[in-house]
């Protein structure tokens, strides 16, 4: 696995002048959040920066690198619990925070698993709740677990929301629950009689049952400690 982060940046002397990193990572930032993963391309972002393309690579080996960078400065707007916090508040607020990242910065959400995530920034995010579960009586084979678990339940979640948003979302005419309906009401009543169940089409309500699913089984290992 090659990643940006096994390499130091270039010196400052020799590079470009009007160009940084930081500069670069930020207006590709601007570029992602407008138009997403697919659209960017190292072309169009030089010519945002007014730079030659070219003069990009001094800072930047790949486009793949940009991304990680970019990816980790997302985890970076994450508001990191204290140390001491309760494990399952410090899990909840992140895991909350993570979906509304996920909803401002949509390609990042997309961009995890596709692209490297082991920056500073995420790294911390991770680590942020590695100590909390340590304390609770987790081994650090079961926390690790717990912490992939919880975050692979709230990325699917996210990106599902993230593409439901993208197509119109609460914007868009709701679904016509009656013509569903007809189309199922003999074949697969169980399914029809769902449909009027108002709690199961709220996106608030669907995200909190299964995070609080997710947690339980948590809480269980870590009573079953004690």
């Amino acid at each position: 696995m090659d990643s940006v982060w096994f390499s130091k940046p270039r010196p400052g002397s020799g590079q470009p002048l009007g160009l940084s990193r930081d500069a670069i990572v930020r207006k590709a930032m601007e570029m992602l959040d407008a138009d997403g993963l697919q659209k960017l391309s190292m072309r169009k972002l030089a010519a945002a920066l007014g730079a030659a393309p070219m003069s990009l690579y001094w800072h930047v080996p790949t486009k793949d690198a940009l991304i990680e960078l970019c990816l980790d400065e997302v985890y970076g707007e994450f508001t990191l619990p204290d140390p001491e916090t309760d494990w399952e508040i410090a899990v909840r607020a992140l895991m909350h925070e993570l979906r509304q990242l996920a909803l401002k910065h949509p390609w990042w959400i997309r961009g995890i698993g596709q692209f490297n995530t082991i920056g500073p920034n995420a790294v911390a995010y991770a680590d942020a709740m590695f100590g909390p579960m340590l304390r609770a009586g987790l081994s650090t084979v079961v926390a690790a677990q717990s912490i992939s678990t919880v975050g692979s339940y709230v990325n699917g979640y996210a990106v599902a929301e993230v593409n439901f948003v993208g197509r119109g979302g609460m914007d868009s005419p709701p679904p016509d629950m009656g013509k569903i309906a007809d189309l199922y009401r003999d074949k697969h009543p169980r399914y029809v009689a769902m449909l009027d169940e108002p709690e199961v089409w709220t996106l608030d309500g669907q995200f909190e049952f299964g995070l609080d699913c997710v947690i339980d089984g948590i809480k269980a290992r870590v009573a079953a400690l004690r």
